[in-house]
């Protein structure tokens, strides 16, 4: 039997392994939607993206405009969503007049505009609402 220091050490690297991948693959600040986080889905192999919201931030664009956890976004600027990337540069490119989003919400269709945000809000931490 293995000394307990070792398996102390091992339980360790086993629950810091399980902690990095459960993390939300698609969190972070440079791949979000100012004031949401999402995990990005696939239905099909070459299907559009869909962005399951996993946390909205307290107070922000997203907050306001009644985007919850939950909610599946499905198009960006009437426009399926293709890839990661293709949020980022949804975002960027239409930095100065906001994006709108085509949410499904309770198996409802419904479109949400989100203003441009005048600095950088900041990353979502994990204690706010979250997807149940």
């Amino acid at each position: 039997m293995p000394p307990a220091s070792a398996l102390l050490l091992m339980l360790a690297g086993v629950v810091g392994l399980a902690a990095h991948l459960a993390s939300a693959p698609f969190a972070s600040p440079g791949n979000q939607i100012p004031g949401l986080t999402f995990e990005a889905e696939r239905t099909a192999p070459h299907a559009p993206l869909a962005l399951v919201v996993t946390s909205v931030q307290d107070g922000s664009a997203a907050a306001k405009a009644d985007i919850a956890a939950g909610d599946v976004i499905v198009g960006i600027n009437g426009r399926p969503i293709a890839s990661v990337s293709a949020i980022a540069r949804a975002m960027k490119g239409d930095a100065k007049r906001g994006v709108d989003l085509h949410i499904r919400h309770a198996g409802e269709s419904r479109y949400k505009h989100l203003p441009p945000t005048r600095s950088k809000e900041p990353h979502v931490p994990e204690n706010t609402r979250h997807r149940g």
